[in-house]
């Protein structure tokens, strides 16, 4: 029991280190200049439609599709200005597989069916977005709205439409939009709501007063959950904010806010976490406790440490994480959790622990049980001899009563009589000592070996009790059930009988009231731990 108890313990602080392995991350498999990259220095990483990745450098666009690398380069894509956008680097992959860079005040377009730029010479705009369905949408500051330009995306219902700006609300720096409505982020950090159907406002939401708004206005960044919620990072020049906005109850919540730092990019892999990067490394939130975790380095599958900050970060549809560095290149996992081989190593191990508990306390149970039997056997086997002794001084003394009694006043006990008086010679027996009782139950079923079909029912009428009654006082005083009691008794007959050797196992069986000699055979097996046949040599 000790050795369990200390096993259970060595578990328990087993399972602690368990619940720690998320604390460590998973080995990256590295892809740099070797293997096709332009740069080992990334900027951005993006999952096109058909599954194909996107990674940009300061260069070039690289296309990965699982085989090669395809580099698009930048110098060949002419620009175009964005008099409005005041944002850091951010690229975007619309509907009609045209990737969209926007970068100081400029922004480039690639086609990647025809592998050209796309010329936008004729598109009036300041700034562009494109949302998680790929549609795309322009901001004209003389008009204040912001235009859905997706006539030709045949794929979306939402055609050319216009939503006003109020200048009030600041500078647009992020949006995001479902197939109802639009979700708008100021510089002011307020959010505006559009209705797509009606184009009415719905909304306006602002968790920060325009003082606290100040010191977060340099850049904004959203990404959408899988539940639906929409995560904001907004950096200032000192300060970092990262809060979560519930489209369901225009609520919105801090999950933290820092003034040490420069965070670049962020994803949510699931609504439980969420993955932060920066010069310094890589940030692990846990998004319903708000505890952060900075990741300095990393470990490729081959072996090798990286220390190393990182520019973005990305969670592609199959779970997959993908980090790019500023000059180890990109680093990529098939999930941001450990290898669980601790935690599987945790699990057998209980239910091996388990497993061998139920082993011994049933050993423990079982043997405790046969040393009960056992006493109890030695108790019996004192109360059958006593019982014979008493049944023939019993036996002798009525013989002597009958025959000086009356012929015509034996005729006149009737059969209630009998049992009323029985009935009050057993209660004084019980309650006087509760060894003549047991005693005459033994001598009943001993006087019954040979009656088929003796069992408890008959037992208890041939004491004149309730079934229930005998039941009650057998298991008081014997801690044992009738049916047991009358068992011992005809297992102890049967012993005695096979030990005079007299008679062969069949009619051992059938004196002593069983009516199958291999059932007996069984039940003699269970009490002597032999068979009959075992049980005769060794007794020879």
């Amino acid at each position: 029991m000790r050795k369990c108890l200390f096993l259970i313990f060595f578990l328990c602080i087993l399972g602690i280190r368990a619940q720690d392995v998320d604390g460590v991350l998973p080995r990256f498999e590295q892809i740099s200049e070797a293997d096709g990259l332009n740069s080992n220095g990334i900027r951005h990483i993006l999952q096109l439609p058909d599954g194909r990745m996107v990674v940009t450098t300061n260069e070039c666009f690289n296309v990965l599709n699982g085989k090669d690398v395809k580099q698009y380069s930048l110098a060949e894509v002419p620009s175009h200005p964005l008099s409005n956008y005041h944002g850091s680097y951010h690229v975007y992959a619309d509907g009609k597989s045209r990737l969209w860079l926007k970068d100081n005040g400029r922004v480039w377009c690639l086609n990647l069916q025809t592998g050209q730029p796309e010329d936008l010479s004729d598109w009036q705009m300041d700034d562009l977005f494109v949302d998680g369905w790929g549609r795309i949408w322009t901001v004209n500051s003389q008009e204040n709205t912001i235009n859905s330009v997706n006539s030709q995306l045949t794929t979306f219902n939402l055609q050319s439409s216009s939503f006003n700006l109020e200048p009030e609300w600041g500078e647009l720096q992020d949006m995001d939009a479902d197939s109802l409505r639009m979700y708008l982020f100021f510089s002011t950090s307020i959010v505006a709501c559009y209705n797509l159907n009606n184009h009415a406002l719905e909304y306006t939401s602002q968790p920060l007063d325009s003082a606290e708004a100040k010191f977060y206005d340099k850049t904004s960044l959203v990404v959408r959950s899988q539940d639906g919620d929409i995560y904001q990072l907004r950096c200032g020049e000192q300060r970092n904010i990262f809060m979560c906005f519930s489209p369901e109850t225009c609520e919105w919540r801090t999950v933290f806010e820092t003034t040490q730092g420069t965070f670049n990019t962020l994803c949510i892999p699931n609504p439980q976490l969420a993955l932060m990067v920066c010069p310094e490394g890589m940030w692990k939130i846990d998004l319903e406790t708000g505890k952060m975790q900075l990741y300095s380095e990393v470990i490729t599958q081959k072996g090798d440490t990286l220390h190393t900050g990182f520019n973005t970060v990305f969670c592609d549809r199959d779970g997959g994480v993908w980090l790019g560095s500023f000059d180890n290149g990109l680093l990529y996992a098939p999930s941001i959790h450990a290898p669980h081989s601790y935690l599987i190593y945790y699990i057998v191990a209980v239910l091996v622990i388990a497993l061998l508990l139920i082993i011994s306390f049933f050993f423990m149970y079982a043997r405790r049980m046969k040393m009960r039997e056992q006493r109890l056997m030695k108790r019996l086997r004192k109360i059958v001899s006593d019982s014979v002794a008493t049944s023939s001084e019993r036996i002798s003394k009525e013989e002597k009563e009958e025959m000086s009694v009356p012929e015509n006043e034996q005729q006149t006990l009737t059969k209630e009589t009998l049992t009323i008086s029985d009935n009050e010679d057993i209660e004084a027996e019980i309650e006087e000592d509760p060894s003549p009782f047991i005693q005459r139950c033994a001598a009943l079923v001993e006087q019954n070996l040979n009656t088929p079909g003796y069992n408890v029912e008959r037992l208890a009428a041939d004491l004149c009790m309730e079934r229930t009654g005998l039941y009650k006082k057998l298991t008081e005083m014997l801690d044992q059930t009738p049916t047991l009691f009358i068992r011992s008794i005809r297992m102890e007959q049967a012993a005695r009988l096979l030990r005079e050797g007299q008679l062969s196992v069949s009619e051992v069986a059938e004196r002593t009231g069983f009516s199958s000699a291999s059932y007996f055979s069984r039940l003699f097996q269970k009490t002597y731990g032999c068979n009959p046949s075992e049980y005769v040599k060794s007794q020879f």
